[in-house]
């Protein structure tokens, strides 16, 4: 019985963990702001929480601690700056992977194996990803008329593109999204402003790792190739 309670608990603690969001917000206009939630919990990492003065900081240990991690430091850097150099360093090599992408022969076949891999992973994750917020300003502007008309063209059919595939492959309501593009042909610069809000369940994620097998096996026939070739 106790084997069983023991069992139904950890089943209970997985279903749990299944169940609990993990989510991203993405905050830019002048400045970039993301943080991250798990569950009931967000930590924020962009930009960083200026750091409390505690009175304990300023202790003799606490002092001494600081002291002698700086010497280290400062060891390491002297050891490395008088470290004889043993002849030229050796130039890093492309991997055979990226060699294929830049030899004209080769590039169009990887392109489209990489592109494979790509489609999978969006058409496998987007679905499972919900996206509360997506709200994006753009104020289009250059040194000049032809080209603040040129990069408004281009900024609209990206726009087009974004909104066609939040519609397709994510959940998300007309009334939590907002693209708004405009020229302006007065300013030099171009402002953008973003707010993006998105989480995915961690039992998403798991069957997501596990319907992505074939890109998995797909990685690993590149590296075996690499690993061949070379």
């Amino acid at each position: 019985m106790i084997a069983l309670y023991i069992i139904g608990g950890i089943l209970l603690l997985i279903l749990i963990l299944c169940l609990l969001p993990v989510g991203i917000r993405i905050k830019y206009s002048d400045d970039l702001s993301l943080s991250v939630t798990v569950g009931p919990v967000r930590r924020q990492i962009v930009p960083k929480k200026e750091k409390k003065i505690k009175l304990s900081d300023y202790s003799e240990k606490a002092l001494e601690k600081k002291r002698r991690k700086q010497a280290k430091k400062d060891a390491k850097k002297k050891k490395k700056k008088n470290a004889p150099a043993h002849g030229k360093p050796e130039e890093k090599k492309d991997s055979v992977l990226v060699s294929r992408l830049k030899h004209i022969d080769t590039a169009p076949d990887m392109i489209a194996r990489l592109y494979d891999i790509l489609v999978i992973v969006v058409d496998k994750f987007a679905k499972r990803l919900r996206i509360k917020i997506f709200e994006l300003d753009a104020i289009i502007g250059s040194d000049n008329a032809a080209k603040t008309a040129i990069l408004y063209g281009g900024a609209c059919s990206l726009a087009g593109v974004i909104s066609s595939f939040l519609a397709q492959h994510t959940e998300l309501s007309q009334k939590k999204k907002s693209i708004n593009i405009a020229p302006d042909f007065l300013s030099e610069k171009t402002a953008v402003s973003a707010d993006i809000s998105l989480y995915v369940f961690v039992g998403g994620v798991f069957s997501y790792i596990f319907e992505i097998r074939k890109v998995i096996f797909e990685i690993l026939d590149l590296l075996q190739e690499e690993k061949t070739d070379g």
